[in-house]
């Protein structure tokens, strides 16, 4: 659920200047006749990111899981079957709070996918053609759940509906 409010709140943030700023003044008429005005451009919903301790133009990713096939599967998938090539997090023991960085490389079959541990879910975000990443900040836990460990099945859906999953093991420290 906090993964879930978080990538929620990075993608509506809308920064404070634009949304509480009063409208601009109309300007007065004059007597000269002047070219029709352009509308006023709306401030549009940006993602905002909180500052971090350092900032790295790439994320960094400590734990690359790549996908190898099962003894006995066929080399040679279905045409357009969903495929997980690889997965990169942050670190298998995830750090609370601090970031959380995760990119997942797919066939490009794969219209969507979602990271699912304890009942709740999360989508992560494509970013381009078999590409989804997310980039966020976790916030502070109880201290009852650091030190747990705890599998996350990481979803990729096809647009005809067929998925295939993946289970990783995670820490929180």
């Amino acid at each position: 659920m906090t993964f879930a409010l978080l990538a929620l709140a990075l993608v509506t943030a809308v920064p404070v200047a634009q949304r509480d700023a009063p409208p601009a003044p109309s300007p007065a008429p004059t007597a000269a006749p002047s070219p029709t005005p352009s509308p006023a451009p709306r401030p549009a919903l940006i993602a905002t990111f909180p500052p971090s301790a350092t900032a790295t133009a790439t994320p960094i990713y400590n734990f690359i899981y790549r996908a190898t096939p099962a003894p006995g599967s066929t080399p040679f998938p279905q045409l357009g079957a969903p495929e997980i090539l690889e997965i990169d997090v942050t670190d298998q023991t995830i750090a609370v709070p601090g970031p959380l960085h995760v990119r997942i490389l797919t066939s490009d079959s794969v219209v969507s996918v979602v990271a699912e541990s304890y009942g709740y879910e999360v989508e992560i975000p494509k970013t381009g053609r078999g590409v989804f990443a997310f980039d966020g900040i976790l916030p502070v836990l109880p201290d009852v759940v650091k030190g747990k460990s705890f599998d996350v099945d990481v979803v990729a859906t096809s647009k005809d509906g067929r998925t295939v999953t993946l289970t990783l093991p995670f820490m929180l420290k």
